[in-house]
């Protein structure tokens, strides 16, 4: 059953228009919106740690619930979210029962690292290409950098404006080795190690795993990246 974009389920039927029944048996609703707002508050408390602003929608004027004679419980519907745009679930487990779905409006602002120039693609960032500024983090749903620290020494995968948010969707880590460099290829096994001259088969960052030949051997090889001048490879 669908009302003016408001999903509910009734267990009980909905009081009829007939004017029978008095106001005072009747669910108010600004409980209900009271109910669903304090909820997904505390949610957003318990999560991240910082006071939200919440809004819930207007309930049509023509929905008439039994009060309720316990408090109100409320809930997050399976698949739901907390910030931006959501839905939260309010029902009545008493006497009588009834459940409905209230949209929310969630905002939560934070400091979060954005563009202090513009940005050209390629662009290692440094200190004096970030600030921070207050931003709604429902917003942002690439995700954010918390700290200037966090997004230095990534690279621009695309021209940035002043004032957009760094996400992880706009950098990327630098390449630490690039396709056909000579690099050191290191062994481990127990307290040896052992060191041989390699060539890289394609870009790498740090940390990824690559194709690498032995120069001396000509065997490509699985290895790790783990600085621009050494990759780790296993013990042949």
């Amino acid at each position: 059953m669908k009302l003016n974009g408001i999903h509910y389920t009734l267990t009980l039927l909905m009081l009829t228009l007939s004017g029978t029944v008095t106001s005072a048996q009747l669910q108010d609703h600004a409980s209900i919106k009271q109910a669903a707002e304090s909820f997904i508050a505390d949610v957003v408390r318990s999560s991240h740690g910082a006071e939200p602003t919440v809004k819930a929608g207007s309930l049509d004027s023509r929905l008439r619930l039994t009060r309720c004679d316990i408090p109100l419980d409320a809930f997050q519907p399976a698949g739901s979210r907390a910030l931006g745009n959501t839905t939260v679930g309010v029902r009545c487990t008493g006497s009588t029962s009834w459940t409905l779905y209230v949209p929310v409006r969630v905002s939560l602002f934070g400091d979060v690292v954005v563009a202090a120039r513009p940005l050209t693609r390629a662009t290692l960032l440094t200190a004096a290409d970030l600030k921070m500024a207050r931003r709604d983090l429902a917003q942002l749903h690439s995700g954010y950098f918390g700290s200037i620290d966090q997004a230095i020494g990534k690279q621009t995968g695309r021209n940035i404006a002043l004032d957009t948010a760094i996400s992880t969707a706009l950098v990327k880590e630098p390449l630490a080795v690039k396709r056909g460099q000579r690099v050191d290829l290191v062994a481990l096994a127990g307290g040896l190690e052992v060191r041989m001259t390699g060539e890289a088969m394609s870009d790498g960052t740090t940390g990824q795993r690559i194709k690498v030949r032995n120069l001396r051997s000509k065997r490509v090889v699985d290895g790790i990246v783990k600085s621009s001048t050494t990759i780790q490879v296993a013990m042949q």
